[in-house]
């Protein structure tokens, strides 16, 4: 599942946006789970560093889009970013903030189909590990973009997904191996967390995407410090 935002004022883009955005899923199998913002100030009051894509107009009610973009970048300089507009001089200055391209109004798929190609090969590129989960006869690949965390329970394990929760045969070792060094790291034993996901901890609790998990005392130290270092590095 990936993340995209769309920040529009008007209906009639954003609607052709996710038109464009529908189509491709259809022909490439990918899945996009899609949040939609009226101006860039609603985007920067609510932001989480879970999001993929973000297609941005420049011209905005409250904040255009270029200083918007601007103030994106203190808070996540790895998201993909992309320029939706009619004013292509503006849009050419995209290189000052990381922006990956832009598209210009109004938006005919060909042009999205050639923007939205290297836009996925820039997230992929960004996702790090993942798994091949073995469920009910089929097989799925869950990127560590998109783990939230890991349970270990008896001989399995649970991957709580951006796009679900996941359960096949395995164990923590297994997991660790696999997610070591993409930012994963244990707040007790039973659970291997995501640090993007992490919204707040509270005593010996950690919000992780929004589920409450405990934090042992033997992992504590260990836990915080990695947590600290992340958010020191997303700063």
């Amino acid at each position: 599942m990936i993340n995209v935002v769309i920040v529009e004022d008007e209906v009639a883009d954003r609607d052709a946006l996710a038109a464009c955005l529908e189509r491709y899923g259809k022909e490439t199998g990918k899945e996009f789970n899609i949040v939609y913002f009226p101006d860039a100030v609603s985007l920067l009051d609510n932001y989480g560093a879970v999001y993929d894509i973000i297609f941005m107009d420049i011209v905005l009610p409250k904040l255009n889009g270029m200083a918007a973009a601007k103030k994106l970048r203190e808070i996540d300089k790895n998201v993909t970013l992309i320029f939706v507009t009619n004013m292509v001089n503006f849009a050419v200055r995209g290189y000052e903030v990381n922006a990956l391209d832009f598209i210009v109004k109004p938006v005919a798929y060909d042009s999205f189909l050639m923007k939205m190609d290297k836009a996925i090969e820039a997230v992929e590129s960004k996702m790090g590990a993942h798994a091949v989960i073995h469920t009910e006869g089929s097989l799925k690949i869950v990127y560590a973009a998109d783990i939230r965390y890991i349970e270990v329970m008896r001989n399995s394990v649970v991957y709580h997904t951006t796009g679900g929760d996941y359960k096949m045969r395995g164990s923590m070792k297994d997991a660790e191996s696999t997610f070591s060094g993409d930012d994963f790291v244990r707040c007790n034993v039973c659970y291997l967390v995501n640090l993007r996901f992490v919204r707040e901890v509270n005593g010996d609790e950690v919000n992780v995407g929004g589920d409450v998990l405990h934090i042992s005392r033997a992992k504590r130290r260990h836990f915080l410090e990695k947590l600290t270092d992340y958010w020191g590095r997303r700063a």
